[in-house]
């Protein structure tokens, strides 16, 4: 059954008309407080190269990635605030760290998952963590290698930085599944899903 969305003059939209793809950023019409009962789980659309739905959705059994089958989930909490806040990282990181917390929405979803996929997520993660292991491993070589006038201990210095910022790196893009691109009070623009799976829920009928 689809979601019965309504514009707040109590008129009802028309769920089958498309509309192009806008900036997720930028001002738009903002839907009425939607109730949260049977029918939000089928809150689900498409918007680009995103997927919305209602905090409260429930994904249908199908790979966010492949669009399979699948009964396999994987709980993701994602977490996001509006870009500008990045800003105040060159003012302080603290306070950067304290309005981040402050201004932060989140969602919390049983992502649906072919199993191929978390095997390759655990795969990342393994790789992440043994690039961080040995980065500190090398700085500790390097250290302990190095006398007056020896070059070890910058090398290692530099290899530890290389190794550890990759290995960050990794785990982050490496075991990223989805990942919010907006949230507001009811609704998600989620990154990171495939073409078959967002075409397969109607457009997002707001702009």
């Amino acid at each position: 059954k689809p979601f019965p969305y309504h514009d707040l003059s109590g008129t009802r939209n028309n769920m089958s008309s498309g509309e192009p793809s806008i900036n997720p950023y930028a001002a738009s019409h903002v839907p009425p407080v939607l109730p949260v009962d049977g029918d939000t789980a089928n809150a689900i659309f498409h918007q680009g190269k995103l997927l919305v739905l209602h905090k409260k959705a429930v994904l249908p059994d199908r790979c966010v990635k492949s669009n399979e089958p699948t009964t396999e989930r994987l709980k993701r909490k994602l977490i996001w605030h509006h870009p500008a806040i990045y800003l105040v990282i060159l003012v302080n990181l603290l306070i950067y760290v304290i309005v981040s917390l402050i201004f932060r929405k989140t969602a919390v979803y049983q992502i649906p998952l072919a199993k191929r996929f978390k095997t390759k997520r655990i795969q990342f993660m393994l790789i992440a963590w043994s690039l961080i292991i040995l980065s500190f491993i090398v700085l500790f070589a390097g250290l302990s290698l190095s006398g007056p006038n020896d070059p070890w201990a910058g090398i290692g210095a530099l290899a530890f930085f290389v190794l550890l910022l990759t290995g960050i790196l990794t785990g982050i893009f490496g075991c990223r599944i989805v990942y919010a691109k907006k949230i507001d009070e009811h609704f998600v623009w989620l990154g990171g899903t495939c073409e078959e799976f967002r075409q397969s829920f109607p457009p997002w009928p707001y702009r």
